[in-house]
């Protein structure tokens, strides 16, 4: 706090702390010795208690912002309320957030006397698969039909969507036919259509339904999908600073498929905005965290090294679900926060209540798939990761890493090396480091050598702490070796690779 006062706030930092306060020497490392996370959290909370009893009236607030160990002085009257430990019957009213959608009306041919109300049934189904996507506001046709804003209408009552989604089905003696098209409400322009046409057999007619349904559903409103696309057309180019809330959001898609380091501190800084002027958004609040469980687990955090990521991508993630409790990307990013700390089994079960809340979702299929690869659990693994991009191609190559390790581990190096080439993280050590491994191991030195060299450019000391990273990542001890062994074929220098300048001399 004196310091603070003293305008010397670049100080406080849990180095400086550890070992000014709690007596710690010069090797003192956050990342292993939590003290100062601790008693940060334990003033925070103290803090909190007291100015809910004997200081409700103090003029003049002290807090610790989570992510920081700097005191913020506040007036008690002038004070934004924390996002974080904002309630929900104390939230305003959500606002127009994210894109909307109209279902239906769906035009019957064909059988209607042996299949009636198919169509009906399948904008019900496409409903429902749609509002699975939290960040997707859906209507139906039936309550609002009457009330459908036309490219020219205006009435104060009508429901003002973004999309309409509309076609037909036909259905003959044995074949079963859908037409579905996606138009934007107020151009009227025609964003994306497709035809889909199955076998029909009477007794699956209720999952052949669903089948289509599903796939119209992953295919507009996943992560990188036509909505998404369309969506992020609109605002590219733009600076940061005047993007809207949904638009920050799709923002953190464009990181989210490369880890750019270029852009990441500008996608914290949208969405630690967004979350402060819709301190009800889920999504914001999980996207926020997924950046965090990033920062620290590909160690690009370094040079916030007073601030736990953890700790502030866990209260993200918390906060999230505590707002949307069916959102399926709430509990993506308590999976990942819980990841980041090491705690696999909480971090599975938070993966599979975010994919039974959205199966639709791939990526978060994906990253379950990723997930139990580290762990070498293949039967689970490679099941989730080939459905996932057989379902969309266009998802981040990141994901190929757990096929990349899995081919490594039954030494099918050629495959794996394929795999390493589509993850395309430039910005993520692994990406490099899949690629160096896999050459290496089929003695392609040149590929190997040019890999190892990138991996060097994001971090020169890799190869002293490598066994600690990939400890750290949870990665199976199997998996670790291989990798290390791999590394030190392709001539990674380092302690841990046991590979030193002076042996390459």
């Amino acid at each position: 706090m004196d310091e603070t006062l003293k305008g010397r706030p670049d100080r406080i930092k849990a180095y400086s702390i550890a070992t000014s306060v709690f007596g710690r020497d010069e090797t003192f490392d956050p990342q292993v010795d939590s003290i100062v996370r601790i008693v940060a959290g334990r003033m925070r909370r103290s803090l909190e208690r007291y100015y809910l009893t004997g200081g409700k009236d103090d003029p003049l607030r002290i807090r610790i912002p989570k992510g920081s160990y700097v005191p913020v002085f506040e007036d008690a009257a002038m004070a934004l309320e924390d996002p974080l430990h904002s309630h929900g019957g104390e939230l305003q009213k959500p606002g127009k957030i994210g894109p909307s959608i109209l279902v239906g009306p769906f035009i019957e041919e064909g059988d209607l006397a042996s299949y009636p109300n198919l169509g009906r049934g399948l904008a019900r189904s496409l409903v429902v698969g749609l509002a699975r996507f939290t960040n997707l506001r859906v209507f139906g046709t039936e309550p609002l039909i009457e009330r459908v804003p036309g490219p020219a209408s205006g009435g104060a009552d009508e429901v003002a969507v973004d999309y309409i989604l509309s076609g037909g089905t036909t259905v003959g003696s044995d074949r079963f036919w859908a037409d579905m098209l996606l138009v934007d409400a107020r151009s009227g322009r025609t964003v994306w259509a497709d035809s889909f046409e199955r076998g029909l057999v009477p007794s699956e007619i209720f999952a052949l339904r669903s089948e289509v349904a599903n796939r119209v559903a992953r295919t507009l409103a996943q992560p990188y999908g036509v909505i998404y696309s369309d969506r992020a057309q609109e605002t590219e180019g733009s600076p940061p600073e005047r993007l809207s809330s949904y638009d920050c959001v799709l923002y953190f898609y464009q990181y989210w498929r490369t880890f750019d380091q270029d852009i990441v501190d500008r996608v914290r800084d949208c969405l630690e905005r967004t979350i402060r002027s819709e301190p009800h958004y889920s999504e914001a609040f999980a996207c926020l965290s997924l950046v965090y469980s990033n920062i620290h687990r590909f160690g690009n955090g370094n040079r916030f090294a007073d601030t736990d990521f953890r700790e502030r991508a866990q209260a993200l993630a918390d906060r999230a679900v505590e707002l949307a409790p069916s959102s399926s990307w709430g509990h993506y990013a308590r999976s990942l926060a819980y990841w980041s700390s090491r705690d696999i089994r909480a971090s599975l079960a938070a993966f599979e209540t975010a994919r039974a809340l959205n199966p639709n979702d791939t990526a978060i299929a994906a990253d379950l798939g990723q997930r139990y690869a580290m762990l070498a659990e293949w039967e689970k693994a490679v099941p989730l990761l080939e459905e996932s991009f057989s379902r969309n191609p266009v998802q981040p190559g990141s994901y190929r890493l757990g096929l990349f390790f899995y081919h490594c581990a039954h030494g099918r190096f050629e495959e794996a090396l394929r795999e390493a080439r589509k993850i395309g993280t430039p910005h993520m050590i692994l990406g490099p480091m899949a690629i160096a491994v896999a050459a290496a191991h089929l003695g392609d030195h040149e590929e190997a050598v040019k890999a190892v060299g990138q991996m060097i450019a994001l971090d020169a000391s890799y190869g002293d702490h490598v066994v600690a990273d990939l400890e750290s990542r949870n990665l199976h001890p199997d998996l670790i070796r291989m990798a290390v062994d791999g590394l030190r074929k392709a001539g990674l220098q380092g302690r841990d690779t046991g590979f030193l300048a002076a042996e390459s001399a």
